[in-house]
């Protein structure tokens, strides 16, 4: 089994075609180019207790950060096809005006598993984990279109592992992430295979965060499932044991100042202003599927817990749909196509 988990770890580390150009913007341009089981979860620490996350107002307030023009978006490339027997498989590329007004133009890509049941079909966005569009991804996807949904794989534009940027800019990246997801949908819109109506999320580990964090700031994301992901990222940070993050906490810690972990956590609740918690009071619990590890090193069994609590609405008997893994990190990861499974059951409910 540890040459197994070792040998998974590893591997989760064109032709243009011509569009008219009368085309009303870049996005109809694209329409045109188309071709449980029970455990005891530990409590955190008394430090590691959250405040009660922001008020429906507050989390209605925040949803400004993720506001964005359309005419952001340059240009759309839809690359020729690659087809399989169950799917197709294509590379999106849009140009971008950074929303941010940050990095200027840049290109932010997607890859695109199209199924071959008659559409209009739904369709999955899919995060990807800790960096990089990586297997796990791909096979998640493949799995979705082998079941008849399109799905689309984020490829994240910026990488967690730069060292070289400032912790107080973290929440850039999310919210710039976040925009992307919001631009994909607003493309999907536009695309006859897909049922828009029926658009889900679904992600792991890192993938799992990112995908409550975009269930809860897009309401075009109908149903949502998240996979041993967590919430507040400034504790979930602070306490991993997954060596590529510990590895830029550190270099961060060392090259701001910042002396202790204890220290860390309390800086990055200070200058992080988004969190999947955040936003847990602008959705139905009913349409979030929650699968938690146990005993997980990369995302604490708390932080896990954290986030189904948050979309929780115990006084009117409420709650996320649950599953329990009762495995680690990397074990339940593994099993990816046991929860793309449970997911589609979920969605089609």
């Amino acid at each position: 089994m540890t040459k197994t988990i070792t040998l998974f770890a590893a591997a989760v580390s064109l032709s243009v075609l011509a569009v008219p150009a009368g085309a009303q913007g870049a996005l109809e341009q694209a329409r045109v180019s188309a071709p449980a089981i029970e455990f005891s979860v530990p409590a955190p620490a008394a430090e590691l207790t959250a405040a009660p996350g922001p008020s429906r107002e507050e989390a209605l307030k925040k949803l400004q950060l993720f506001a964005y023009q359309k005419s952001d978006v340059l240009s759309v490339k839809r690359n020729t096809p690659s087809s399989r027997k169950e799917y197709s498989k294509e590379t999106i590329e849009l140009r971008l005006n950074d929303p941010l007004r940050q990095l200027g133009e840049f290109t932010q890509k997607y890859v695109y598993y199209r199924t071959k049941e008659p559409g209009p079909r739904p369709a999955v966005v899919v995060f990807a984990p800790f960096s990089g569009s990586k297997t796990i991804d791909a096979w998640a996807a493949v799995h979705f279109a082998k079941r008849g949904y399109n799905a689309v794989v984020i490829v994240p534009h910026e990488s967690l592992a730069d060292k070289t940027r400032p912790l107080d800019r973290t929440d850039d990246l999310l919210i710039r992430e976040m925009i992307s997801a919001k631009m994909l949908i607003d493309l999907l819109e536009t695309f006859p295979e897909v049922d828009a109506q029926r658009i889900y999320a679904n992600g792991i580990s890192m993938g799992g965060i990112r995908t409550a964090l975009a269930f809860g700031v897009e309401p075009r994301i109908k149903k949502a499932v998240e996979i041993v992901g967590g919430g507040d990222l400034p504790g979930i940070i602070a306490d991993t044991h997954f060596k590529l993050l510990k590895g830029v906490r550190d270099a961060r810690m060392a090259i701001e100042g910042i002396k202790t972990i204890a220290a860390f956590r309390l800086y990055m609740k200070k200058a992080m202003t988004v969190d999947p918690l955040d936003f847990a009071s602008l959705r139905d619990p009913e349409d979030l599927m929650v699968v938690m590890g146990e005993g997980d090193r990369f995302v604490p069994d708390a932080y896990q817990q954290k986030l189904y609590d948050a979309f929780s609405r115990p006084a009117e008997g409420r709650y996320p749909a649950l599953l329990r893994s009762g495995k680690g990190h990397l074990v339940t990861a593994i099993e990816i196509g046991k929860y793309v499974d449970e997911a589609v059951e979920f969605f089609g409910r």
